[in-house]
């Protein structure tokens, strides 16, 4: 058995011949598949590319696990059409397999060596799952509430999986580059739609759906708040060096990133303009303070386009709740969370309702809901209304938990920690006006970056070593140097392996504290 799990996890590599009899059997299963998914081509001719997609992940999967995670990540944004019109109803289509299977993919990963991750990242995320998972034993619609709790496993998944892949600062530079690579094919889709003059598939019912154009997802804030990060990213790697420091790339960057900046006007969402504006003001108040003034300048500028105006101005109307008025989105949202908070009862603020109840209970409470059901658009709104208290608790503590594990990173990445700590908190800002926890692909990508800069960071601190773990966060070293040696603001470029330090033992040139 142990060396059937060796030949299991390690792919292709020393392959036996019970493992070509199964990749026989699984031929035949593909010729199977293949009279099933032609059934489904006449209704869907999307599904056509279905069969190839499977049997090259298939064999990728097999091949290497690393690999097929990283191709993963790379097309998935950019694909995201093909998921879409895969979906299914009872299972959520190729999209959902995918889910799954990255889950079972972690799983494989971590195995090989479990003390990679430490217990503090776990710690991320071990009471938002819970709690989760709790809601489901009394969730109104517990089917669908276990098909988005997947969804969730699958971005718990890749924030901890990120632990095993970035065991130095050159694979942090490679996960950040994969983010950025990640965004062509997304920038690319978004042209050709606005080209063609395609919109958001999915807009909320007060905004005209006409204005917005959400790219490859199915609503523009998705496809906004990717931006927001992939903006974020990008801008880290040049004021780093990482993406080039000649003539050429320093044009190249700052032509695409004004193309990905022009796209996210695109969306009109503008929580994901205050987000990048947020970003850009921190990195100006601790860095560059004449970006400052780019920033007012780029405002002015920004509001001589009509589109821009009419979205910041409209704000300022649609505020009251009389009849036939028409609201603006926040206060649309204002009236629905009013509505959600004064409908709980008093025995259901510790726990809830239960898993995806906002969504079920919205036609009774919503005043406006108008036959449809509704999202929260609140992060802490629906963790409330479902899972009361405990889980609002627990959603907070995962971004404390994470900005614990970016501290260290001050004194010796301080730009780095700048923009992951600002990303982090744009993003849980965010969270409190929309529907964050259902925009699966932004999350995969969000906290796939937020888990590599927090393994870099555990690994400068040390506290990937066992005899240093700490079950609630992690405390900057106490490390000293000797004479003749570099203090630790000079870190070096290139950090040791993990196998080098942390596990087996003591970092070198480093002592324990006393």
């Amino acid at each position: 058995m142990s060396a059937a799990w060796r030949r299991w996890r390690d792919g292709l590599e020393g392959m036996s011949a019970a493992g070509l009899a199964g990749l026989l059997a699984g031929a035949v299963a593909v010729g199977v598949l293949t009279v099933l998914v032609g059934g489904f081509a006449s209704e869907k001719p999307v599904m056509m590319a279905v069969l190839p997609l499977m049997l090259l992940t298939a064999f990728l999967f097999l091949y290497s696990r690393e690999a097929f995670l990283l191709v993963v990540l790379l097309v998935r944004a950019g694909a995201n059409p093909v998921f879409e019109e895969t979906r299914l109803a009872a299972i959520g289509g190729l999209g959902g397999l995918l889910n799954a299977l990255i889950i079972v993919l972690a799983g494989i990963i971590i195995a090989r060596d479990p003390k990679r991750v430490p217990r503090i990242a776990w710690m991320v995320w071990l009471p938002f799952v819970v709690v989760q998972a709790l809601g489901l034993v009394y969730s109104p619609d517990r089917m669908q509430a276990v098909r988005l709790y997947l969804g969730q496993l699958s971005v718990v998944a890749l924030f901890l999986v990120s632990f095993y892949l970035v065991r130095e600062e050159a694979d942090l530079n490679k996960m950040l580059k994969l983010v950025t690579w990640s965004s062509v094919p997304v920038a690319v889709v978004t042209l050709i739609y606005i080209g063609l003059g395609k919109t958001a598939g999915s807009v909320d019912g007060f905004e005209a759906a006409a204005s917005r154009y959400g790219g490859p997802f199915p609503h523009a804030n998705i496809l906004a708040f990717y931006l927001v990060l992939s903006v974020g990213v990008l801008f880290y790697r040049w004021k780093s060096g990482l993406a080039g420091r000649g003539l050429l790339a320093t044009a190249t960057v700052l032509l695409y990133m004004l193309l990905l900046i022009g796209l996210l006007f695109a969306t009109k969402t503008r929580s994901a303009w205050i987000s990048v504006l947020f970003i850009f003001v921190v990195y100006g108040v601790f860095r560059e303070r004449r970006y400052l003034v780019y920033l007012v300048i780029g405002g002015m500028l920004a509001m001589l386009i009509p589109e821009v105006r009419e979205r910041v101005t409209g704000l300022a109307e649609g505020n009251q709740v009389v009849q036939y008025a028409k609201l603006n989105s926040f206060a649309w949202r204002k009236l629905l969370w009013a509505d959600a908070l004064s409908w709980m009862a008093t025995s259901r603020y510790v726990f809830g309702y239960g898993a995806e109840s906002f969504l079920f209970h919205s036609q009774t409470f919503f005043s406006m809901a108008g036959g449809r059901s509704w999202g929260a658009h609140s992060a802490v709104v629906q963790m409330f209304f479902e899972y009361g208290a405990v889980g609002v608790a627990s959603y907070v503590w995962v971004f404390l938990a994470t900005a614990r594990l970016l501290r260290p990173l001050l004194s010796v990445r301080f730009l780095l920690a700048l923009i992951a700590l600002a990303l982090l908190l744009a993003n849980f800002l965010v969270s409190l006006s929309d529907n964050m926890l259902s925009y699966l692909i932004y999350n995969w990508y969000f906290w796939l970056t937020m888990g590599a800069v927090c393994a870099l960071s555990c690994r400068i601190a040390g506290a990937a070593d066992p005899r240093q773990r700490r079950p609630w966060g992690i405390r900057p070293s106490r490390y000293r140097p000797r004479e003749g040696r570099a203090p630790l603001t000079d870190f070096p470029a290139t950090l040791p392996r993990v196998s080098e330090f942390s596990i087996t033992q003591p970092m070198p040139a480093m002592e324990r504290g006393r």
